[in-house]
């Protein structure tokens, strides 16, 4: 049994190797394409809305996720009162007050941005997605005798419940089991 274990243990040890891979930097300066997640913005004075990346004049009341309204003179109303956005600052669709420069441009414009800037590309990480043959006929051997092995604890529990050693149905059990343990070995 005890085999048994440790035999599993390494199989699952052997089958699951990670490789990071760090591609070679290469700070090429190439323009980013700028993409805007959705919200609005106050710039010289002016609501702006941001929709799809694309940036229009805010011509009427803008109703976001939690509630709050951002109106076209850059009044937010929301449940915990009334406050002026004012230049540089911006409202995303969930109703946070954040930094236009910082917090409005959307995963991928930052990505690129990040590579543009440090020339660091990120990790990808490479897991096998298919075992090898020899591997899995191992395992197949390991799900047989663990089935072998479930089967046996329960003859042995119905041997148990026979308390006289002679009767028919203990002699079958027994047989059953004698095959079983065959079959382990």
């Amino acid at each position: 049994m005890l085999r048994l274990f440790l035999f599993l243990f390494f199989l699952t040890s052997a089958v699951t190797p990670v490789w990071a891979q760090t591609p070679a930097a290469s700070p090429a300066k190439q323009p980013v394409k700028t993409a805007l997640k959705d919200g609005a913005f106050r710039r010289k004075g002016t609501m702006m809305r941001i929709q799809g990346g694309k940036v229009t004049p805010l011509t009427a009341p803008l109703k976001l996720a939690n509630g709050t309204t951002v109106y076209t003179d850059g009044r937010i109303v929301s449940k915990n009162g009334t406050q002026r956005l004012t230049n540089g600052r911006a409202i995303n669709m969930q109703g946070d007050v954040v930094g236009f420069n910082d917090d409005m441009l959307s995963a991928a414009t930052i990505q690129q941005l990040d590579e543009q800037v440090t020339g660091y590309k990120g990790t990808t990480v490479v897991m096998p997605n298919a075992l090898s043959a020899e591997t899995l006929k191992a395992l197949a051997r390991v799900e047989r005798k663990a089935t072998l092995v479930q089967q046996l604890t329960e003859k042995l529990a119905e041997r148990a419940a026979q308390a006289v050693p002679v009767s028919e149905e203990a002699t079958r059990i027994n047989a059953e089991l004698n095959t079983l343990d065959k079959q382990l070995q």
